[in-house]
């Protein structure tokens, strides 16, 4: 019983993260359009957005539709997001920047079909240009949360 307990107690302290590496990754995303020119498959979701504490920027790896290319990093300061969208209005707001490529939209059956898993992001380059990315995942609300919280941005469009 002893050793079972010591086991417990040394195995729950090497699973701890310290508060100073937390990290927070999100998968199962789907990369749809924005100003990042990447061919991307429209049925994967193998886009990464890791998001660590403030000196840290946002990490966006998106997988692109080719099998062996590599994958496409993009690093966003949190103080160079200009706002936080989700969505119809995530897609409005991706679309006003100048140089986002976003597919054609599927139309829906009368309402019921809409697509509303819409999360976009819209940002200034380090060269100061803006950019934008336009992102599909179930689990918008956390990602947001987080982002809302890093970057002191309103989210847009709830």
């Amino acid at each position: 019983m002893r050793r079972a307990i010591t086991s417990f107690i040394v195995a729950t302290s090497l699973c701890a993260l310290s508060p100073g590496a937390e990290h927070k990754t999100w998968s199962k995303i789907r990369y749809v359009g924005g100003t990042v020119v990447i061919k991307t498959s429209p049925y994967d979701y193998n886009t990464t957005l890791t998001v660590g504490l403030n000196p840290e920027p946002i990490v966006v790896a998106i997988a692109p539709a080719r099998p062996f290319a590599p994958l496409q990093t993009i690093r966003i300061k949190p103080d160079r997001v200009i706002s936080l969208s989700l969505g119809q209005n995530a897609w409005n707001r991706v679309s006003e920047v100048r140089g986002a490529k976003l597919p054609a939209r599927a139309p829906s059956l009368f309402g019921l079909l809409e697509d509303h898993g819409f999360m976009g992001i819209v940002y200034k380059t380090d060269e100061g240009k803006p950019a934008a990315i336009l992102l599909d995942t179930y689990y918008r609300w956390p990602i947001l949360s987080v982002l809302k919280e890093l970057t002191g941005k309103g989210i847009e469009g709830y």
